[in-house]
């Protein structure tokens, strides 16, 4: 047979297995293949060489393939000098056909080439089209990997008018090397092991343990699998909830086979049968209970305190409208705390408990203007035993620990600052920051004129005009109380509003 002839039927052979692959899915993924290998002559000497290739590929039946594919290889042809070596590069199209299907671990196959190459030799650069047929195997390393080796005969025509003639050259071309297959694998779609016509949880996670039938193993039988389950010793028969342990339905760390009480609600520290605690034994648990240590026998109302007088101000609970009073506190009809200016500050608290009818005051209970402070001590005070300095501590005015930035609480008072100020619009005030001995002297002294800036930004962002604000930093330079205890610091800690003469 002529060495074209035996190119023909090896092409006939590949395509024929074609027309026998069957329509079902198989394993269609795209590869690519780097190869190395030897170039040979078809010649009495015998000529030989290096050459690599690099092939992308694509499975489009169950028995063939195609590919493209670029090689290079370079010759030491005999009798020549080195440089005149005969140097081929080719790009071609293969066409394989495979004699066994996609599911075998060894895949013989036959191969048909057709290309076009570039030729460097005897100093000139020759280019022509060819043929290529051969076999070779591919041999399964993994879901992604394979094996390969290959073998094929080309007919290189080429054209040449200088020294070469044109002629058709004949080499044999030899390699090996490995597929990578991109994408899953389409009989293992979730990679465990188990082909998918066998696999009864085909979307099983990546690495999880499995058992034949291709689902997650469960070794304790509570239908969590092992992956999820967080209790997998859980005795046979218990119920159990989505992460494996004993079903616990209100989350209070008593399972429910257990709990005496299984709606508690989150959070609430339960006893060993799943309850609330109750701690004075009031019948009110200690989360409701807002009189814990109730004496044992007390009637108690639904928050765990004595029916009588909760707040122990002289109102009883049923008439007292404040029934939180603090201890001391004088208390109205009502059982609220006394207002006697009628300002909305109890006395109390109220640094001016003489407000005028219907002024706007500040939240320590005192007007801009025309109001009578109480003193502080060692405060001058005029004829009337008022304070003569109209510098009111904004108390409650906080900032996060060595901060500028103002608390939540802060900015509810200053809201109030900012109403009272609309009501004076023409009264202008410093917004002094004061700060505890604790710290150096500059270090406090730019905490505190921070802390006064940051009270101007928030009250100008609630439409007071900017220049009537002028914020000032004392640092711990003028205390209002000793720096030795915490109660003093913390008196010291202050923002003060003074009102400015015009």
């Amino acid at each position: 047979m002529s060495k074209y002839g035996w190119l023909i039927t090896a092409a006939v052979i590949a395509f024929s297995n074609a027309a026998t692959a069957q329509s079902t899915a198989f394993d269609d993924r795209w590869y690519i293949t780097p190869m190395i290998g030897g170039l040979f002559s078809d010649s009495e000497n015998l000529d030989t060489g290096a050459y690599g290739s690099l092939a992308i590929g694509k499975y489009v039946t169950p028995h063939i393939g195609v590919e493209l594919e670029g090689g290079y290889g370079s010759l030491a042809v005999s009798d020549l000098p080195t440089d005149n070596g005969y140097d081929r590069f080719a790009l071609g199209f293969n066409v394989m056909g495979f004699l066994t299907d996609d599911k075998s671990t060894i895949r013989p196959y036959l191969l048909v080439n057709g290309h076009g190459q570039s030729v460097s030799f005897l100093g000139e650069n020759l280019s022509g089209l060819g043929l290529g047929a051969g076999g070779g195997l591919m041999a399964k390393l993994g879901r992604k990997w394979d094996a390969r080796f290959d073998l094929r005969y080309n007919l290189d025509s080429l054209g040449g008018e200088g020294i070469v003639p044109s002629d058709t050259f004949y080499l044999w071309n030899a390699g090996i090397g490995v597929s990578y297959k991109f994408g899953n694998d389409p009989y293992d779609q979730d990679g465990d092991g188990v082909p998918d016509n066998q696999d009864n949880c085909p979307d099983t996670p990546p690495g999880v343990a499995v058992y034949s039938d291709g689902c997650p193993t469960d070794l304790d039988q509570d239908g969590v699998p092992d992956y999820l389950d967080k209790c997998p010793n859980t005795p046979k028969g218990t119920l159990v909830g989505p992460d494996g342990c004993e079903l616990d339905s209100d989350h209070d760390g008593v399972p429910d086979s257990r709990d005496q009480c299984p709606n508690t609600p989150a959070g609430i520290p339960v006893n060993a049968v799943g309850c609330p605690l109750d701690s004075d034994g009031d019948g009110v648990p200690d989360y409701l209970d807002k009189c814990a240590g109730t004496p044992a026998g007390t009637q108690v109302n639904a928050e765990g305190c004595s029916m009588a007088d909760r707040d122990g101000d002289g109102i009883p609970d049923e008439l007292d409208k404040c029934p939180g009073t603090p201890p001391g506190i004088p208390v109205g009809p009502d059982g609220c705390p006394l207002d006697s200016d009628g300002d909305g500050i109890p006395d109390y608290l109220d640094e001016c408990p003489k407000s005028p009818p219907g002024a706007k005051v500040l939240p320590n209970g005192c007007a801009l203007t025309g109001d009578c402070r109480t003193p502080r001590p060692g405060e001058q005070v005029d004829e009337n035993g008022c304070a003569l300095e109209q510098s009111f501590v904004l108390r409650g005015v906080k900032f996060e620990f060595d901060s500028d930035r103002l608390t939540p609480a802060a900015r509810e008072i200053l809201n109030q600052v900012a109403e009272t100020l609309k009501a004076y619009p023409n009264i202008n005030v410093d917004l002094e920051g004061h700060t505890d001995n604790v710290g150096s002297d500059s270090y406090n002294l730019g905490l505190s004129e921070r802390r006064a800036i940051a009270v101007k930004v928030y009250l100008s962002g609630r439409g007071i005009k900017e220049n009537r604000m002028n914020p000032v930093g004392y640092g711990e330079s003028r205390p209002i109380a000793t720096n030795e205890t915490e109660i003093g610091r913390e008196e010291n800690r202050r923002v003060e509003l003074r009102v400015v003469e015009n």
